[in-house]
């Protein structure tokens, strides 16, 4: 090896080990190499230095470049017969795939690494490649598979030194576990995945372990400690110049700022991650940043711009399920031309055993075979089927006279024959839905005998075939070709070929015809199969989202009050033990006020039912417009309420709020014109210090509330004291 050489392999691996520290620095480095290896012609040399390119521009979340370059170093290492650089290629093209959400490519890349892996005995390849099928099967939702592929991957790993490949494979484990709701298992997987990663120098496999902490710790409420996590991750994320990375943690950030009360935070991350995601282009990320924005919006208040930012999600939304649904039809289609490929590989192989036995006479349609293969597949490769029809159509015209030409199905079960296509001097034409009638019928004939009609003058000629006279639809042609179009042992339809010369069609044309027949039965079948396929596709979005939706209004009417829209007692109850762990553990206390309105029977008495449930939804509405976003109001009886309030450390904050209330509801409510007074009697309850349990505390506050309202009406009391309208205390 020359010193040139020599110095170009450093500078590969120089830049191979800057690359996750800093992959502008590493970018530099591999384009010199990448230079110098084109100007001494190392050809292994820079295949190596064009896949850093590529990796260079994926870590900077440039993913066309980095499939650009990707694949130019792949041709590269094929032309050198080059089996880890081949692996190599293949896997960073999948993962370029992966990241722009094109699972089908990437799914077919990593299949074509994990082969070479395992024909090259490359434990190591084997592993990487097995863990990013598993990372499909994550994004994809299949979890079950995923942690099968990761746990395969685990296994496999040659050497548990490595400690990038080890650290990877624990956090994706980690995340598994995680989208699987068992905390448990995944803090500890991702622990041990941090520890090796930071042990090692991993920056980037650390941020990534910083991040699933982060939000382990926040489904427990650890809101400081997730805070901490997150934060170490955007430093890391940062430094590395990883956007996409970055953009994930400030979400994560809002969140937290959401959950924490700090709206205006929650609203300046989510507007950073806006920024950085529109910026790349990453539909994912932007979606997550519409929905996170409309329900910021929402808690302040601020409804227009919310619902703004939810029309946006709901667009996003449309087109990711789009996208989904695209990439489910992809996968099915790939299904279909690996199996129409088999069978073109075995009606070809049939050919050729044919072409042997053939007299020299029929050597001279060879070339003509090779141009039916070819024809073949153009036709095979579409699932459209007026593309099928145009490409056949286009493609005879060239060879023989198509004055008719029509394709139609064979329905066996209904026993009809239905033309999907009828060309008629170049333009098409309806036909009739026919009975198969195989004494008038040339298509129903070949669809009986399993064979071909040839017919150069069909006066003479017909009677061959037929018994009966034949079915015209206007002017009788004069030649005549039907080819039965057969997959296996059945027939689904028949081609036809129309000439009102005769004898149009020489023995060349029949030979090319039938060798063209079950490549247009492979097509028209898997056309049929598609379209059946998208109908079934339609019919389960719309089932799904007919689910989705119902199950949202179930879930809806099962907790909450059908007249005013509060939350009913069951959702009470489960926000008040939220609420009580909550305050345990930031050592606050929790306001739960029991209201019942004074003089409400009246109003039912003298203005009826619907009146009275006027005066209930209004007085829902201002308790509602007195709490704050954090805070909870629940209907639990026909005219009584109960309040929580969240986040207060003073009794004097719960006072404040009560006094606002009264203030508040006992305005005045108008009904058909008049003017009607309600007052309320109130009874405070006060966690931890009037209890620990939510039915003490309510219990408590409901005594409370019928001490004011026999005693005084129109007042508080906290469980030990009544407080008059005008602030005075009573023991």
């Amino acid at each position: 090896m020359s010193d040139s050489e020599l110095e170009i392999d450093d500078l590969n691996k120089r830049a191979w080990e800057a690359m996750l520290a800093d992959p502008e620095d590493a970018m530099l480095l591999a384009k010199e190499a990448q230079a110098k290896a084109e100007s001494a012609s190392y050809r292994l040399g820079a295949a190596e230095a064009m896949l850093s390119v590529g990796w260079c521009d994926e870590y900077l979340t440039r993913s066309g470049l980095a499939i650009s370059s990707f694949q130019k170093s792949l041709d590269a290492f094929i032309e050198l017969k080059n089996p880890i650089g081949i692996m190599k290629a293949l896997n960073a093209l999948g993962v370029a795939y992966h990241d722009i959400g094109r699972y089908d490519r990437a799914m077919d890349y990593y299949t074509r690494s994990l082969e070479e892996a395992r024909r090259s005995e490359n434990r190591w390849r084997e592993s990487v490649t097995l863990s990013n099928i598993g990372e499909i099967c994550l994004d994809l939702g299949e979890l079950k598979e995923a942690l099968d592929y990761f746990l395969h991957a685990y296994e496999t790993v040659p050497d548990d030194r490595d400690a990038e490949l080890v650290s990877n494979v624990l956090l994706n484990i980690g995340t598994t576990f995680q989208r699987m709701e068992n905390w448990p298992l995944a803090r500890e997987f991702t622990e041990k995945a941090l520890v090796i990663a930071d042990e090692a120098g991993e920056r980037l496999i650390t941020a990534q372990c910083w991040l699933a902490l982060g939000r382990i710790v926040l489904s427990a409420d650890i809101l400081d400690a997730a805070e901490t996590h997150f934060l170490t991750a955007l430093g890391l994320a940062e430094a590395l110049k990883n956007d996409k990375l970055r953009i994930e943690v400030l979400l994560e950030l809002g969140s937290l700022a959401a959950r924490a009360g700090k709206p205006p935070k929650a609203l300046e991350c989510y507007n950073e991650a806006l920024v950085g995601a529109e910026r790349l282009g990453a539909k994912s990320l932007i979606h997550q940043a519409y929905e996170r924005l409309s329900q910021a919006h929402e808690l302040i208040g601020d409804y227009a711009t919310a619902l703004d930012y939810y029309r946006r999600f709901s667009r996003y939304e449309r087109e990711v399920l789009s996208e989904d649904t695209s990439r489910k039809i992809k996968n099915i289609t790939v299904q279909y031309e690996v199996e129409k490929s088999r069978q073109e590989a075995e009606i070809y192989r049939l050919r050729n055993i044919e072409l042997k036995d053939k007299t020299e006479e029929l050597e001279s349609a060879n070339s003509q075979i090779l141009s039916i293969s070819e024809l073949g597949r153009h036709i095979t490769s579409s699932l459209d089927f007026d593309t099928i029809v145009s490409t056949l159509y286009e493609s005879l015209e060239r060879h023989m006279d198509v004055t008719a030409f029509g394709i139609a199905v064979h329905d066996e079960a209904e026993g009809i024959l239905e033309w999907r296509a009828f060309i008629e001097y170049g333009k098409r034409i309806h036909r009739p839905v026919q009975r198969l009638d195989y004494r008038r019928s040339y298509a129903a004939w070949a669809i009986k005998n399993h064979k071909t009609i040839f017919i150069g003058d069909a006066e003479v000629e017909s009677g061959k075939y037929l018994t009966g006279g034949r079915v015209s639809h206007g002017k009788p042609a004069e030649a005549v070709v039907v080819v039965p179009l057969s997959i296996e042992d059945r027939v689904i339809g028949v081609l036809t070929i129309q000439s009102y010369t005769k004898h149009a069609y020489t023995e060349k044309h029949r030979i090319l015809l039938e060798a063209l027949g079950p490549y247009i039965a492979i097509a028209i079948e898997n056309s049929l199969i598609h379209d059946r396929v998208e109908e079934l596709n339609r019919v389960i979005l719309g089932e799904k989202a007919e689910l989705e939706q119902a199950a949202l209004r179930i879930n809806h009417l099962a907790n909450h009050d059908s007249l005013t829209g509060l939350p009913n007692r069951r959702l009470l109850f489960e926000l008040l033990q939220k609420s009580f762990d909550i305050a345990s553990r930031a050592r606050s206390k929790v306001g739960v006020i029991y209201v019942d309105l004074d003089n409400f029977k009246p109003i039912n008495d003298l203005f009826g039912h619907f009146a009275g449930d006027h005066a209930l939804v209004t007085i829902s509405e201002r308790l509602r417009g007195i709490l704050r976003a954090s805070d909870t109001v629940a209907r639990v009886g026909g005219d009584e309420f109960i309040a929580v309030l969240t986040n207060v450390h003073e009794r004097e904050a719960i006072e404040q709020a009560a006094r606002k209330i009264l203030e508040e509801c006992s305005k005045p409510l108008f009904l058909e014109g008049k003017k009607c007074q309600v007052g309320l009697s109130m009874g405070i309850a006060v966690y931890p210090d009037d209890g620990e349990l939510i039915d003490d505390l309510v219990n408590r506050a409901d005594a409370a509330m019928y001490r004011v309202k026999h005693e005084l009406k129109n007042g508080y009391a906290f469980y030990s004291e009544i407080v008059l309208p005008s602030g005075e205390k009573q023991a």
